[in-house]
Formats: C-alpha cells, structure tokens, sequence
C-alpha cells in the first residue's frame, strides 16, 4: 500500500467521524485533527482502533496525543506497516 493509499484511506476514515461536515477531499497533510477537524481526545483514542482495524497494524506505541495532524497519523500507519515515511 502506498502513502497516498493510506492517506486517502485514512480521510475517508476521518471524514466518516466527523460526520462528513468535512469531505475525504477537504482533509490535507497538516489538518489537525482537533483544531482544524474537530476531532475530541475520545474519537481520537477511537480512530486508533479503527486504524488498526483498518489497516491490519498495531499502533499499540502509539499515543492518541501524538497523532496531532492527518501525516502523524499516516506515519503511524507506516511504522505499523514497517514502510518508509512519507516525505
């Protein structure tokens, strides 16, 4: 699975949680997920799950307080995955 595949994977994901006041396609690099897609401590901790659920890969390492914007949350992804990080 490439980067892009994961990132749009994951927008679409997000867009789902937030309840499409947001598209897959309105979701970028650098969005927050708290500030600029309004995404609580709670369905952040929930969205790991589903990443995992997802994706196949355990982000038990991985704190819901470090995934801060949409490319924290694909590196993640990535380092579950074992690939190398998107640039």
């Amino acid at each position: 699975m490439t980067t892009e595949e994961i990132r749009t994977k994951l927008a679409t994901l997000i867009a789902k949680k937030v309840d499409r006041r947001i598209t897959s396609e309105q979701i970028e690099w650098d969005s927050r997920l708290r500030d600029d897609l309004g995404i609580d401590s709670l369905a952040v901790a929930e969205l790991l799950y589903e990443i995992e659920e997802t994706f196949g890969t355990p982000l038990e390492e991985t704190e819901p307080g470090k995934l801060v914007t949409l490319r924290d949350a694909v590196d993640a992804i990535e380092r579950g995955l074992q690939l190398p990080p998107a640039n």
